[in-house]
């Protein structure tokens, strides 16, 4: 049995009525080991997860599952074949992918090791601009302004800034914390014409609590949630 996560996509109210094509979520798989100090966001990325080939044999022929939703990739994988996968996930409905997990997440040093054999952000990048050329919309996850630049060079439709690993020793990063990054995200973006929409990461808790979201964000990526389907 396959468990997938659901990621909740909020926008600000004042922007629900006029962005009518917004997916509602981001779907992605469940991380194989669980553990309450163990946080979703860390445990997607343990190297024990099924990778982006297992997500898509999961939820091909499930009808209406690709509605409004982001499909989540590992797009680092050195075994992703872009050229079957894009057909399946367009057979299936799908026509927004998204680099989460992403090698973004991981700390800088680690960065650089998974960089020096090619599982970097720019292989997860450079698939999800493979994607767009084929007509399917994008999600770019983000860690800093130098992720952002990047993410603008390949069109993407919404960004969504990503609290780095480390970030989460102390527990889930606090919203001033995760604020500051969406800040420095924010400004480099700001000045070049970009008109995706910045999504934060952002807890359940604080979606009745618009007023103290990062002023720049559109909206927050909610923590995932199991969803309430448990898919053979």
């Amino acid at each position: 049995m396959t468990e997938l996560l659901s990621w909740s996509i909020v926008l600000r109210s004042d922007l629900s009525d006029i962005v009518s094509d917004m997916p509602s979520a981001v779907l992605t798989i469940s991380p194989e080991l669980q553990h309450e100090n163990l946080p979703p966001e860390v445990g997607l990325l343990l190297p024990t997860n099924m990778g982006p080939r297992q997500l898509i044999d999961t939820v091909i022929g499930k009808p209406g599952l690709g509605d409004g939703s982001i499909l989540g990739l590992f797009l680092a994988d050195p075994l992703f074949n872009f050229s079957r996968e894009k057909i399946r996930l367009r057979e299936g409905g799908f026509t927004w992918v998204a680099n989460l997990p992403s090698v973004e997440q991981q700390d800088t040093d680690f960065s650089q090791q998974l960089a020096d054999v090619g599982l970097d952000r720019k292989r997860e990048f450079d698939l999800l601009a493979r994607f767009k050329s084929e007509g399917f919309r994008i999600a770019a996850i983000v860690a800093d302004n130098v992720a952002a630049a990047a993410a603008i060079e390949i069109r993407a439709d919404i960004m969504i800034v990503m609290p780095r690993v480390v970030d989460f020793a102390a527990g889930f990063p606090s919203l001033r914390q995760r604020g500051k990054v969406a800040q420095d995200v924010f400004e480099t973006i700001d000045i070049t014409g970009w008109s995706g929409l910045l999504l934060g990461l952002g807890d359940r808790t604080e979606i009745e609590h618009e007023s103290q979201w990062p002023i720049c964000v559109h909206g927050l990526l909610c923590r995932p949630e199991p969803m309430p389907l448990v898919l053979p």
